[in-house]
């Protein structure tokens, strides 16, 4: 990749993520094997499974944080070993169910560090939009001025929600992203999110929940793994 494309505007054009015939070998055994799905562009899908079926490793492998034994990953239909990766990640966000904050002053720098590297050059933090995004969640713009190490674990997720939002991706892979939240928060998430969706139909997200009420409310598709 040439040093002139790393630092090109992202493309708003929309994108489809897919999976085929995936397969994860961990540990002496499959975790899943022949596994293909698809997120068009404007979709919200909800990924549900038991216990140990493999969804957060499911998501890792789509968002590049861990290879797949076999099958391949496509993002507009390229493969994923065609992308550089930082932009492939600037398209494909992912958002932990345990947030793993780095350290730094406030909640501010947190979710502004991403702006400081070379994919996003030509990107300017909107501190603006993560303002208005902490209104609609029931907090005011004193939470940016708060250190990271004093959050609850539902407030590190709505941390490193900002984080992830701020940067504008085409699909979100959220990984329970309301575990640590109590009811009002977590509803005032998801309502987040269909606004975010909402202002860009091509956005979508692969869901994980272990709630069938959440399900409802955030996925007009379910994928269920075995």
């Amino acid at each position: 990749m040439t040093e002139q494309a790393t630092v090109e505007p992202l493309p708003e054009s929309p994108l489809s993520l897919q999976a085929r015939d995936l397969g994860l070998h961990d540990s002496g055994r499959w975790v899943w094997r022949h596994l293909s799905l698809t997120v068009d562009p404007g979709e919200r899908v909800a990924l549900r499974g038991p216990s140990g079926s493999g969804k957060t490793a499911l998501l890792l492998t789509l968002a590049g944080l861990i290879p797949a034994t076999e099958g391949s990953v496509r993002l507009g239909g390229r493969p994923m070993a065609q992308w550089w990766m930082p932009d492939y990640r600037s398209r494909v966000g992912y958002l932990a169910q345990r947030p793993a904050l780095d350290e730094t002053d406030s909640v501010d720098a947190l979710v502004s560090a991403p702006f400081l590297y070379r994919v996003r050059s030509r990107q300017a933090y909107p501190r603006e939009k993560v303002e208005a995004w902490l209104h609609v969640l029931g907090r005011d713009p004193g939470f940016l001025a708060r250190r990271p190490e004093t959050l609850s674990g539902g407030e590190q997720q709505v941390a490193a929600l900002l984080r992830l939002l701020a940067t504008n991706p085409r699909v979100l892979l959220l990984d329970e992203p309301t575990a640590a939240m109590d009811a009002d928060l977590a509803g005032a998430v998801q309502n987040l999110l269909a606004r975010w969706q909402a202002l860009d139909s091509d956005k979508s997200w692969l869901w994980v929940s272990h709630s069938a009420g959440q399900v409802s409310a955030v996925a007009d598709r379910v994928v269920e793994l075995p």
